[in-house]
């Protein structure tokens, strides 16, 4: 199993205080992930993949999904942010799934924040957590898919010193939404 070092760093905004703490995912998160994931979503992909798709995402199917990978979790790796005991975000992370590459690249396959912790630097510690996990699994390259046009999503990905490989698909596993997707990758030298 996958042992990441706990990272605990304080951040201060007016008249709270935030302590994030990254740590493993462990079997019991799976509710917390699918009430992230769906808050996530809802804010970000509306344009996307419509309000009415959206809309009929449901916490329990979600829930469902994410317990059975982390029962299976295989050769991925499951992180999340905790705010005051809370989860409000997670990355998941492990071997490239694209069949153009080889075994030394990493795939981030998600990373999502609550939306009420959006820009207060959980994805950026998320992904310096996943960049660090996927560095010392001796991976030499990691690459991520983005929406085309989530313009946010891109700079923060931009940010780490991904570029774009100029491959392109589209993806249509989510009840017919047709998204065009946008590979982006860096070297972990």
């Amino acid at each position: 199993m996958f042992i990441y070092s706990i990272v605990d760093t304080i951040y201060y905004w007016p008249l709270n205080i935030m302590k994030l703490r990254i740590k493993n995912a462990i079997l019991g998160d799976e509710e917390s992930f699918a009430k992230v994931q769906v808050a996530a979503w809802r804010a970000a992909y509306t344009e996307f993949m419509g309000r009415e798709f959206l809309n009929s995402l449901s916490l329990a199917q979600r829930s469902e999904m994410w317990e059975d990978a982390l029962t299976h979790q295989c050769l991925g790796k499951y992180l999340v942010a905790e705010i005051q005991k809370y989860i409000q975000g997670f990355p998941v992370s492990g071997p490239a799934r694209d069949d153009d590459l080889d075994q030394s690249a990493a795939e981030l396959v998600a990373l999502n924040v609550h939306p009420e912790f959006w820009r207060r630097k959980i994805g950026t510690s998320l992904l310096d957590a996943v960049l660090e996990s996927v560095s010392n699994d001796n991976f030499k390259s990691i690459l991520l898919w983005v929406i085309k046009g989530n313009v946010p999503a891109i700079k923060l990905y931009k940010r780490f010193g991904f570029v774009s490989s100029g491959r392109s698909k589209i993806d249509n596993s989510h009840f017919g939404n047709q998204l065009h997707e946008l590979r982006y990758s860096r070297s972990l030298n």
